[in-house]
């Protein structure tokens, strides 16, 4: 039986990235693999269970939000922390699924070109990934609550169906799923977006009170 590991990035074990990493591993049980669930944030001071499941699978997967562009920063640590254990990096298939607020594939587009690159210098094979916009508004519901649900469940399954066959699976199955909407309404989502985020500084009293100090420069 073909073993695989799906590796839950985000420090929630609730949520948008989980309830992926739940469609992963029901997916590829029921294709006759053996699809284990592990979470990172745990396991961050010892990471002897994610290094001995990474050895046992032929197939990982990684599965986090995008926080500024990419994975958080932890994962950064995770890799480094693999590059120090080479030895239980020996040509498995790597996938990665990012998921963030922003609707557009772009911004969160960099965290699987980090996964490309990482497993280039080492001993990986990178065979593609997906890429949901506004994750965030899901809080862990199905991917049919989404503004283009139907997109990304159609995309989502035809990239599960690649990792299954353990084949590379294209960008443009989420490019394809992409919410497409004109320049104007993006530019009000973002007004209104940086209201709110406003409004929530100001009551926890985080504030852009003080001076900048380079102002006057």
């Amino acid at each position: 039986m073909k073993k695989a590991v799906i590796i839950n990035l985000s420090p929630r074990k609730t949520g948008t990235s989980m309830m992926l990493a739940n469609r992963c591993q029901t997916f590829l049980s029921s294709r006759d693999y053996q699809a284990e669930i592990l979470h990172l944030y745990p396991n961050l001071k010892n990471l002897n269970p994610l290094l001995v499941a990474i050895n046992d699978a032929q197939t990982i997967i990684m599965v986090g939000p995008s926080y500024i562009d990419t994975y958080p920063a932890d994962t950064v640590y995770f890799l480094e922390e693999l590059e120090k254990n080479q030895d239980v990096l020996h040509g498995q298939g790597l996938y990665g699924i990012i998921q963030g607020g922003m609707p557009y594939v772009h911004t969160h587009e960099s965290g699987l070109n980090m996964l490309e690159l990482f497993a280039g210098d080492y001993d990986l094979s990178y065979k593609g990934g997906f890429v949901i916009g506004m994750g965030a508004m899901l809080n862990g519901q199905p991917l049919d609550k989404l503004l283009n649900g139907k997109k990304v469940e159609h995309g989502f399954g035809l990239f599960l169906e690649n990792v299954a066959k353990q084949e590379i699976s294209p960008p443009n199955l989420y490019h394809h799923a992409q919410l497409r909407m004109p320049g104007l309404v993006y530019y009000l989502m973002a007004k209104m977006m940086n209201r709110r985020i406003d409004k929530q500084r100001r009551e926890k009293g985080i504030g852009d009170q003080a001076k900048s100090p380079y102002e006057n420069l």
